[in-house]
């Protein structure tokens, strides 16, 4: 094992033991039924090195946020992942409360307003058919904490009817993401957009969604529930015939939002 990842689990250890909290509990204020869904993060083998994604810290932040002597501030649990030590959100125009904001690492839309009413914002992340990517992320001051946030690369304005009544989407937490790799031809090609819906984060219909395991990029694909399956599993599938389908445990998988609307040139 490297030293960055021996340090990673050491530090997300003294994190765990500073805040007074046993595996059991930090899962469970994590959101996670049981402690092995993270004890891959202290405990790693040479096999499953550890590497903390944003969304990853966001729950991590949420979970110690305040507890142990002195308090574990924003900066200790970013430290732990490639961003810098800093608190960071994501945006949302219809949030007032900015300088409240918990910073969950969530895709949100906070501290972003757009130059055309009604715009949706199109933000530097790719959703991958395969691989994705995250572009820029700023840093923007918001009172005495600093906030992080995906670019907008481009708004697009969608008639707010059409995003209620056809696409089925919340407006104020709605995103555009881009499309890349060819994991879900022929149904979405690279280089289409999608609407995404932050607040369908939940999976409550076998359908298409943007999703990420917790470590990786993330990525848009078709989700299947596994019938009478308990702990819950989900079937992980791509369009593209050609590629294999995966079943995990449904806790496991961090959904960003479920895709809406499909813009493409056709």
């Amino acid at each position: 094992m490297s030293d960055t990842s021996e340090n990673i689990s050491n530090q997300w250890r003294k994190l765990r033991e500073r805040a007074g909290m046993s595996m059991d509990e930090l899962a469970r204020e994590m959101g996670y039924s049981r402690a092995s869904s993270i004890q891959r993060y202290e405990n790693p083998d040479e096999y499953r090195k550890p590497s903390i994604s944003t969304e990853l810290a966001g729950k991590l932040l949420k979970a110690l946020k305040g507890r142990g002597n002195p308090p574990i501030e924003p900066k200790d649990v970013w430290a732990l992942t490639r961003l810098p030590s800093s608190f960071v959100s994501s945006f949302d125009p219809d949030s007032e409360e900015v300088d409240g904001a918990e910073g969950d690492l969530s895709y949100s839309r906070e501290h972003w307003h757009p130059s055309v009413d009604g715009a949706v914002p199109e933000v530097d992340v790719k959703l991958g058919a395969g691989f994705g990517s995250v572009g820029e992320v700023i840093n923007l001051p918001v009172g005495r904490e600093t906030v992080a946030g995906h670019r907008v690369v481009a708004e697009w304005l969608i008639p707010e009817s059409y995003l209620r009544n056809e696409a089925k989407v919340s407006p104020g937490f709605t995103l555009i993401m881009e499309i890349v790799g060819d994991s879900m031809m022929p149904t979405y090609l690279p280089g289409d957009r999608v609407i995404v819906d932050l607040a369908q984060n939940s999976m409550l219909t076998d359908t298409v969604y943007a999703i990420s395991d917790g470590q990786t990029e993330p990525q848009i694909k078709r989700l299947q529930r596994v019938p009478f399956s308990d702990p819950p599993q989900v079937r992980i599938i791509s369009d593209n015939p050609a590629l294999e389908t995966f079943t995990v445990e449904l806790e496991r998988l961090t959904i960003i939002g479920r895709v809406c609307g499909h813009i493409a040139r056709r």
